[in-house]
């Protein structure tokens, strides 16, 4: 990518692009670990019983849901609000740049009046030599300005799961309350359930050798502590008496 683009994205900041309003993939938007995130937010709760903590995320979600859907609702731009001004600065970026036909839908974008980079752009693949186009599927400066001199929609260029719609679809659901627990209808089967013991679970590998019984003359002893060895007879190699006393001799 060209580094005049690397330099604006680290602008405008690279990670709320990498985070786009997809259907079904992100809830908490306001980081890019979506695990970490819950997991900060369920922290706390962790340590009551399962059913208070289950009520806590579903709290929570519904919480997420229905602020974020009548932030989308008020949106009155084409984009979501934050992709929106983003695309006003990408735009303003591509003004007063040349631009020159170099094909049906080629272009050659010129440097800007502070010296960035050109690009050259085809509105049909919707690609930029400069990267940004095809990286962050919206248009870059070069797209713009391209885009403005055959009188095309910039909208027209940009991903739909940066619409208004996709946003507002993403946090349009109903998550229902589960009521109190005395009210819950349970079907014959879960209520039926036994619940056995755990099944010891044998470690894998092989098992481990007992020490049992074993005599400890290797071991080496420890600070102040004295190790007595057993005493060996030099003529029948016993242990327990000495040469003069050995019956063997008899």
């Amino acid at each position: 990518m060209d580094p005049a683009i690397t330099t604006y994205v680290e602008k405008i900041g690279f990670e709320k692009w990498a985070r786009p309003y997809c259907l079904g993939d992100r809830y908490n938007i306001m980081t890019s670990n979506d695990a970490e995130s819950f997991n900060k937010v369920t922290e706390e709760f962790r340590k009551y019983p399962v059913t208070i903590s289950v009520d806590f995320i579903r709290f929570t979600l519904q919480n997420w849901f229905a602020s974020r859907l009548e932030k989308a609702s008020k949106c009155a731009t084409p984009l979501a609000t934050t992709f929106e001004n983003d695309l006003k600065d990408l735009h303003k970026d591509g003004m007063f740049r040349s631009v020159l036909r170099n094909g049906a839908q080629l272009f050659n974008v010129g440097t800007s009046p502070q010296g960035e980079r050109g690009g050259d752009v085809n509105l049909v693949e919707r690609t930029c030599t400069c990267g940004l186009f095809q990286t962050l599927k919206i248009p870059c400066p070069h797209a713009c300005a391209a885009a403005v001199s055959q009188n095309v929609s910039v909208y027209t260029l940009c991903f739909p799961y940066y619409t208004k719609e996709t946003w507002k679809k993403i946090y349009d659901a109903t998550i229902n309350i589960i009521g109190e627990d005395d009210e819950w209808v349970l079907p014959e089967h879960i209520k039926n359930i036994r619940i056995g013991v755990p099944v010891e679970k044998k470690p894998v590998g092989r098992p481990r050798k007992s020490n049992a019984g074993r005599r400890p003359t290797k071991r080496r002893p420890s600070n102040g502590q004295m190790v007595v060895e057993p005493r060996h007879c030099s003529l029948c190699h016993g242990t327990g008496h000495n040469r003069a006393t050995c019956k063997a001799r008899v």
